[in-house]
């Protein structure tokens, strides 16, 4: 007997095929043909199995899932069956039955697809340990799981481990160098090392290989603005924006480039565009506030730093964008409540209003 397995889509799934093969033996008096005898068994359990393959491809999730276990009733240590059954559970959102089956399959053979669609289950669950666990155990068997690179690296980004992460996309670029997500990720990375220098270099890279990126483009500006260039972000952010025009948050940190350089109008002008597009962004809303307060008009900074409380009544900002609009209003009460509850909330500078207050 002989077992061909076959890749499907990128090695997710795993066809398996039963052949029969035939030994045929001549003599001076007859010829005789004789047919080796297959198991029946191992006949039904491969029909089962394709069958299983089919509909997983097919996207019938549930009937793939009736095939597999067929075949596994007959042939508990098909481990085939169990990573394909975890695959379709996967698919199905049901994570804890995909991660017993992917955990069954790996203790039969472990493979670096079956352990990388554990963490992508794991983490569905938010058990972020096992999620670095799982990539890493995919990683030692395939060291060129690029995929398994960049989600590790993604995670690693989320928990703080900057470091890790850089060496995650590095890694990811090293297998894919026109990887524009990987180059903007690792900028994302230094940045929060400030290696601004480093930062700009892999947004610039991100760009170059795919202009329509409108987040590389907005990061780039980014890091040109911490790193004293508002002129340059400027310019970048208009990138952004060109690439993408519903990017709220490319108007908005553009408004505040224009607000560093002191062109308060023009920054009035993006945080309104940025509202229009999301009304619930009460960044802008304290931003927009913030240059009209610059401009005296310290009415509208107040409405507009109602918004943002309004919005999300922790925004201790806005609280202190307020205070500072109704001590010019001559509202010293409410000003005063304002600059204390944005102190409480721990706004920079905010305790040092309230001298003005005893």
């Amino acid at each position: 007997m002989k077992k061909l397995k076959t890749l499907f889509n990128k090695g997710f799934i795993l066809a398996f095929c039963v052949t029969a093969t035939h030994s045929i033996t001549f003599s001076q008096e007859e010829t005789v043909v004789k047919a080796a005898i297959l198991d029946s068994n191992e006949i039904k359990i491969g029909k089962l199995y394709n069958e299983g393959v089919t509909n997983l491809a097919a996207k019938k999730y549930d009937v793939a899932i009736t095939n597999f276990n067929a075949a596994l009733v007959l042939k508990p240590d098909f481990q085939e069956a169990l990573y394909n059954r975890g695959l379709a559970e996967f698919l199905q959102k049901k994570y804890v039955d995909a991660i017993t089956d992917f955990s069954a399959s790996n203790q039969l053979k472990p493979t670096a697809d079956a352990f990388y669609y554990s963490g992508k289950a794991n983490l569905e669950l938010k058990k972020t340990d096992e999620v670095l666990a799982n990539y890493s155990e995919a990683i030692k068997l395939n060291p060129d799981f690029k995929d398994a690179y960049y989600f590790r690296g993604a995670l690693q980004f989320e928990k703080g481990n900057y470091k890790e992460a850089i060496a995650d996309y590095t890694e990811v670029i090293r297998l894919d160098k026109g990887n524009a997500f990987a180059y903007n990720d690792r900028g994302s990375a230094k940045r929060q090392l400030n290696d601004y220098k480093g930062a700009i270099e892999d947004y610039n890279k991100a760009v170059l290989i795919d202009g329509t990126l409108a987040m590389a483009h907005n990061n780039l500006a980014s890091a040109k603005r911490k790193n004293g260039d508002a002129t340059g972000a400027i310019q970048d952010y208009t990138k952004a924006i060109m690439a993408d025009p519903s990017y709220a948050i490319a108007y908005n940190n553009r408004g505040s480039a224009k607000y560093d350089k002191g062109d308060f109008k023009g920054a009035v002008e993006d945080f309104t565009k940025a509202i229009e597009l999301d009304a619930t962004y009460f960044y802008a809303w304290n931003n927009r506030g913030a240059a009209k307060f610059k401009l005296a008009d310290f009415k509208g900074a107040e409405e507009d730093c109602n918004k943002a409380i309004n919005i999300n009544k922790e925004y201790s900002y806005a609280y202190l964008n307020r205070g500072n609009a109704r001590e010019m209003l001559r509202n010293d009460k409410g000003a005063c409540e304002d600059w204390n509850k944005a102190s409480a909330l721990g706004a920079d500078g905010a305790t040092s209003y309230l001298s003005n207050c005893y």
